[in-house]
């Protein structure tokens, strides 16, 4: 039996939907960053093989299971490449994980030639390229269905076209990302960090790419804190030249340089809101 953890976005499911299109006998997780170590180390022994994609446990967490049990280790951050040494490993940087592990499995002897399209629109969104005109839909679609009805999709159905049903709902989500995003506009505040670099800081729970790239273009900030207060979940976008992968990665995340998170436990001011009410 196969233990699988991956990310809990477009790229991480779109490694899941391959190894699964693959192997029948699987068990998926989908996690955040703060869940990897704990989650592997106490599920790691139930099985033959662990399969790492999109994301990576800590240097430890490796140390501690790499003699009891075979590791397949795919990642694209920059903040993983060091971790290579402690199992079989794709990484890289210039690519999504999705298109690595595609490149595993079809070097292991699968064919998965009727994935390459969807493995493209994924790589596609994921490394920001926006090059195709489907590829964000295809992140808004996985919004819409969620992480298990996506997957199933996919793995019933491997082609990029949308359907009509799916074409109906991407429109009238597009109608409300538009509305999402000029109220966005109002809501985000404004900062000056110690380096007197200009950013924002904004509550929102969804489409956190093109909410920060958006508020990045129309305030000029260099960087952007999204916070998802219900999720305990921060994420953050940046201009070309600032690395938000060290701020996310001091916190317990990781990511990109110019797309990065961690989670938090912070109540965001809730005790002190309270106590300003004279209710606490």
């Amino acid at each position: 039996m196969i233990l699988h953890v991956t990310h809990n976005d477009l790229d991480g499911v779109g490694c899941a939907i391959l190894v699964k299109r693959c192997y029948d006998f699987v068990d998926t997780y989908y996690l955040n960053y703060d869940d990897v170590d704990s989650f592997i180390q106490n599920n790691y022994a139930n099985y033959e093989q662990l399969i790492i994609s999109d994301i990576s446990p800590s240097e430890e967490t490796f140390k501690y299971i790499e003699n009891h049990i075979e590791i397949v280790f795919i990642d694209h951050h920059k903040t993983s490449l060091h971790l290579g040494e402690y199992a079989l490993s794709y990484l890289d940087t210039t690519v999504s994980a999705t298109y690595l592990t595609m490149k595993w499995l079809e070097e292991s002897g699968f064919d998965l030639s009727e994935y390459h399209d969807f493995v493209d629109c994924v790589n596609d969104f994921d490394m920001w390229h926006l090059k195709r005109d489907d590829s964000l839909k295809m992140n808004m679609l996985f919004t819409i269905l969620g992480l298990d009805r996506f997957r199933e999709r996919f793995l019933n159905n491997p082609s990029t076209k949308f359907t009509e049903v799916e074409l109906l709902l991407l429109d009238l989500e597009s109608e409300s990302l538009d509305k999402y995003l000029k109220n966005a506009e109002k809501m985000v505040k404004t900062f000056v960090d110690k380096n007197n670099r200009k950013f924002g800081a904004i509550f929102a729970e969804k489409y956190n790419s093109e909410l920060g790239n958006h508020l990045i273009k129309t305030h000029d900030f260099d960087y952007v804190f999204i916070i998802n207060a219900q999720r305990g979940k921060v994420s953050m976008r940046s201009k070309p030249d600032f690395d938000v992968s060290e701020i996310a990665v001091k916190n317990g995340g990781g990511g990109h340089k110019n797309a990065a998170g961690f989670s938090t436990n912070y109540d965001f001011g809730l005790n002190q809101f309270l106590k300003n009410l004279e209710v606490y």
